[in-house]
């Protein structure tokens, strides 16, 4: 079979968080750019561009059906790689929060893949219907 990709799917969920934070940061850093410009560039620019990395990271992540494995590429540097012999089963699952600390969710609808004896892993992917279909054809085999 083919390595089939699938883009994160972004919702209102993505939106609600990402907006207001960044409201917030601009409004802190420019107050703190009036008061004092010093403060301003050690302080909240770092902060600034530490928190909008979280925020940008998991629009460049993706989820990658190959040949023997699940690949799921959270953001800019984190990788896991599952080989479906591994995987137990999928639930699908419409929360604002995830059972797993590292997940690629950026909208209510996600999907969990359980893996190993109680690894839990978290994916939204904008075609999350095709993707389990998929994912449990090429587990099946």
């Amino acid at each position: 079979m083919s390595t089939r990709r699938f883009k994160p799917k972004i919702d209102g969920l993505y939106l609600w968080i990402t907006i207001p934070t960044a409201v917030i940061l601009l409004a802190l850093t420019a107050i703190l750019a009036i008061l004092s410009p010093i403060s301003a560039l050690l302080v909240m620019i770092p902060t600034d561009l530490f928190t909008l990395y979280f925020l940008l990271s998991p629009l460049f992540g993706c989820a990658e059906l190959r040949e023997n494995t699940l690949f799921i590429k959270f953001g800019f540097f984190m990788k896991r790689e599952i080989p479906y012999s591994r995987i137990r089963g999928t639930s699908f699952e419409r929360k604002f929060y995830s059972d797993s600390m590292l997940s690629l969710k950026n909208s209510f609808d996600h999907i969990n893949v359980k893996y190993n004896t109680f690894d839990l892993v978290s994916i939204s992917v904008a075609e999350n219907e095709e993707f389990v279909k998929e994912l449990l054809e090429r587990c099946s085999k």
